[in-house]
């Protein structure tokens, strides 16, 4: 299957976690992942889904990391929350992590085909859905439910929580989230600078690569200096008039005497004078800007809090339910600082980059089982989200960033009419972000989208055909603010923006006899800019960049193409998945070629026709062992490419045909076995070295692959007349063969590896 990529073979039917995937269903023609949540060691969303084939983390150090599908991220990619979007900073700046709760959380939907019909412009690159636990959507079976987490870290955090259910059986379900989360730093294999930060600073061909040097924040330079041995006499009027020489090449000369003022002087014999040397050296200058960590991740210090409260009231024909959650979260960001000083500072003096975020929900959710003779259910959803993002430089703020959304969404099920079935949407969500502090690289603005949405199915027994239409609009209003634009800016004066975006889908699946099937989707899409593509400008250091937005942008159009192929035989998986994402006005940072105070580069937002392609293959195979349980086997493959279509001359020489800090193409295997109360797994994935290098003026330097092993062995027990209905122990560990792990995606991975070998011993009881 391998061998016949041409066409692009993926998967979407096996993953490394335990994952269930939703198949058979009109939804199912997309590739759409249910992963559980099975108390694996996840710091981060990103981290809990980068065993999904074609699904990466962003990796901004060991406390951010995002969901990157097929190579596409951040406003790219909708995170919702029990259905609601949760995007806020975090789409626009990479260090700003995705509030998220890694014990209690229990399933992530992850659907990797375009997802604009359903979820607008910032779902064409798919959608992330977290199924928080907060809302009980049906009744439980039992009146009451506590569960109590502990756990001990080494390399890696410690954790405690608690959840609890209190329920009558008839009305009213309750449920409560408390979760705390703490380390002090991460240890490293080695170094906390890739080994290239060194020996990769001046290329063979000479000169310095200042790409490599400012992402490895290091002042490398080549001073050339005057050699005293390459002449052989000293200058005798230089030596008793010292006052006129303009360096130490004055001191020498070539000649025996000299005329000086109408007076001749014999120059002595330059005792050091090597025949044949040349007249200058280069000397080398090699300084970090910021600390080279040995042995520790420095300022990788992370503490996380959560707590959630959710009721549900339960009548003949649905349920109202209202929930609400609040999160806070303090990190730094290791082996970055935002000064990146300029030349000849004082290093010492620099200071470690710190993240706050407070994040509060308020939702409102009901459902209404046949509320009028064609439909067969209504869903109205209703939310506030404060999302409170902030910047710190040591203790001083650098920025504030303060996200008010409010947003609400009506749901009607047509009834099934044979095989034909809908859905029809209603969605309408304000944004209003406002800014504070001396380093905002946004201004105040207001953001308005409403859409109207259909999709429709037919259901046969021999295949599934479905379609869907999008119509939305999205306004961008510009608010007073202190807010200034730098003098290297493309707006002069910011205006308000709208779009109207058109999304449709076509899809379908079918059986091709009793082991083999097919699915296939076609999308087109569109986005609106976002406001940092807009109006970004001055220095956003958290992607090391002065950004420049561009108001003249146009709508980005994607049109997609999925083809999958399915095979099953006797408990034996096999699917295999080929894409081709064709971009019209794809948006980019392209870099100008100059360089801005403290070494920051400056870019700007630009547009070019752009192909992401690539392919997914999963395969699995379950087994009875009869009285030795059960044994799953699961491997898989990936790879992504990002390039541009026609790149001009400007962008062919400034950021190449590929755009940098691409995902890598990897490919894995898990075993997992489980029998009476004992479950072990052991998972282990391939990141090799990116052949697909971008730039940066200077082209990207790939750095080694790696191999990242995993295991978890946990033991339910029950014990008899005791007060907990069940106990669960497990321990598991991370990264097993220590290695120096820089997925290439990161715009870390210079300065900042992965944490090394880790563990984790937990404790879950059950009253």
């Amino acid at each position: 299957m391998l061998s016949t990529a041409p066409i692009a073979y993926a998967a979407d039917d096996v993953t490394l976690q335990t994952i269930k995937v939703r198949a058979d269903r009109p939804s199912s023609i997309d590739s759409v992942v249910t992963v559980e949540n099975d108390q694996l060691q996840n710091r981060t969303l990103g981290g809990m889904l980068e065993h999904v084939s074609g699904v990466q983390s962003s990796a901004f150090g060991p406390n951010a990391g995002a969901p990157v599908i097929r190579s596409l991220s951040g406003s790219r990619v909708q995170i919702l929350e029990d259905g609601q979007s949760i995007l806020g900073m975090n789409a626009l700046s990479g260090d700003i992590n995705i509030p998220f709760d890694p014990l209690f959380v229990r399933s992530v939907t992850v659907n990797k085909s375009s997802d604009s019909v359903r979820y607008g412009g910032n779902a064409i690159g798919g959608s992330v859905d977290v199924d928080s636990g907060i809302v009980s959507r049906k009744m439980e079976d039992k009146e009451k439910d506590l569960e109590l987490v502990l756990r001990k870290g080494v390399n890696d955090a410690d954790a405690q929580g608690l959840r609890m259910n209190f329920n009558d059986g008839k009305h009213f379900s309750t449920n409560l989230q408390m979760s705390f989360q703490k380390i002090g730093h991460y240890a490293i294999p080695g170094n906390s600078k890739a080994g290239v930060c060194n020996s990769g600073l001046f290329p063979v061909k000479g000169g310095v690569n200042t790409f490599l040097a400012d992402s490895c924040q290091k002042e490398a330079r080549i001073q050339q200096i005057y050699n005293k041995s390459s002449q052989p006499y000293i200058d005798q009027f230089m030596t008793e008039n010292p006052d006129w020489a303009d360096g130490d090449f004055s001191f020498y000369t070539n000649h025996p005497t000299s005329v000086w003022q109408r007076k001749t002087y014999v120059n002595p014999a330059n005792p050091a004078y090597v025949p044949g040397t040349p007249m200058t050296v280069q000397n080398k200058i090699n300084k970090d800007v910021t600390p080279d960590y040995h042995k520790k991740l420095g300022n990788s210090y992370a503490s996380n809090s959560h707590f959630a409260v959710g009721t549900t009231y339960f009548f003949e024909r649905g349920y109202v339910a209202a929930s609400l959650d609040t999160k806070d979260s303090k990190y730094g960001v290791p082996g970055f600082s935002m000064e990146n000083q300029s030349f000849g500072s004082n290093y010492a003096e620099g200071l470690p980059v710190g993240v706050v975020i407070k994040q509060d929900k308020y939702a409102l959710e009901a459902l209404l089982r046949d509320p009028l003779a064609y439909l067969e259910s209504a869903q109205l959803r209703v939310s506030r989200l404060n999302n409170a993002s902030g910047e710190r430089l040591g203790a001083a703020t650098a920025n504030d960033y303060q996200f008010d959304t409010n947003q609400a969404e009506l749901l009607l099920a047509q009834r099934r009419a044979g095989p034909l079935s809908g859905l029809l949407g209603l969605s309408h969500r304000v944004r209003e972000i406002t800014g504070s502090g001396p380093q905002l690289y946004l201004p105040d603005t207001s953001t308005v989208s409403s859409a109207l949405f259909v999709k429709e199915s037919l259901d046969f027994d021999w295949a599934t055909f479905d379609a869907g239409l999008r119509h939305e609009k999205v306004e961008h209003e510009i608010r007073k603010s202190q807010f200034k634009t730098s003098r290297n800016a493309s707006n002069s004066k910011l205006e308000d923006k709208a779009f109207s975006l058109n999304s449709y889908s076509l899809g379908t699946s079918a059986k091709l006899g009793p082991l083999f099937g097919a699915k296939m989707r076609y999308a087109a899409s569109e986005r609106a800019p976002d406001v940092n593509e807009l109006y970004a400008s001055n220095r956003h250091y958290s992607i090391m960049t002065q950004e420049e937005g561009n108001q003249k942008l146009k709508a980005e159009r994607a049109r997609n193409t999925e083809l999958t192929a399915l095979f099953g035989h006797r408990g034996f998986n096999l699917s295999a998945t080929g894409y081709v994402m064709k971009y019209e006005n794809y948006l980019y940072l392209g870099h100008s070629g100059a360089q801005m105070a403290n070494r920051l580069p400056l870019k700007y937002w630009k547009q070019t026709d752009t192909t992401v392609r690539g392919f997914e293959v999963d395969a699995s195979q379950a087994l009875r062992l009869g009285g030795y349980g059960k044994l799953d086997i699961s491997v898989f493959a990936d790879l992504v490419k990002n390039k541009a279509d026609n790149p001009d001359k400007l962008r062919a020489h400034n950021d190449g045909a590929y755009l940098p800090n691409m995902p890598t193409n990897r490919y894995g295997a898990n075993v997992l076995w489980e029998n009476k109360g004992w479950k072990t797994r052991l998972s282990g994935t391939r990141y090799d070295k990116q052949q697909y290098l971008g730039k940066s003026v200077s082209e990207e330097v790939p750095l080694d692959g790696y191999t990242m092993v995993n295991f978890q062995v946990s033991r339910e027990i029950r014990v008899p007349n005791a007060p907990f209905a069940g106990i669960e122990v497990f321990i598991s560990g991370t990264n097993l063969l220590d290695a120096d792990a820089r997925p290439h995606n990161s715009p870390l991975k210079y300065i900042a590896p992965l944490p090394g070998r880790g563990f984790q011993l937990g404790v879950n009881a059950r009253l």
